[in-house]
């Protein structure tokens, strides 16, 4: 195998390891008008699909932080994981397949 196709995959499985936390859904922050006009909040919403159905639970300001992290750390693996088999698709039609399964131009 390619030294440089090795690195680069290892490369991603580290930084993939390295992400310690992860969580499904999404965070939104709302806010809420009062008779005044004026704006309290925010107020955090976590959403999440389980088993086909939105699931919904309010967070509190204190849990916000580290949801919207561990978020982010599953956007990030998952957009890592996306590098990783883009990498090893594109070597695989390199190296592995006969010349006739290979597409002709």
């Amino acid at each position: 195998m390619n030294d440089s196709f090795l690195s680069k995959r290892t490369a991603l499985l580290q930084q993939m390891a390295a992400l310690e936390s992860m969580e499904l859904g999404s965070l939104k922050a709302e806010y809420r008008s009062s008779p005044s006009g004026s704006k309290s909040g925010p107020y955090f919403k976590h959403q999440v699909w389980i088993d086909g159905a939105n699931l919904s639970q309010r967070v509190s300001l204190e849990d916000a932080p580290w949801l919207e992290a561990a978020i982010d750390n599953r956007l990030q693996f998952e957009s890592l994981a996306q590098a990783f088999v883009q990498r090893t698709v594109e070597h695989t039609r390199q190296k592995k397949f006969p010349e006739s399964l290979k597409k002709r131009q």
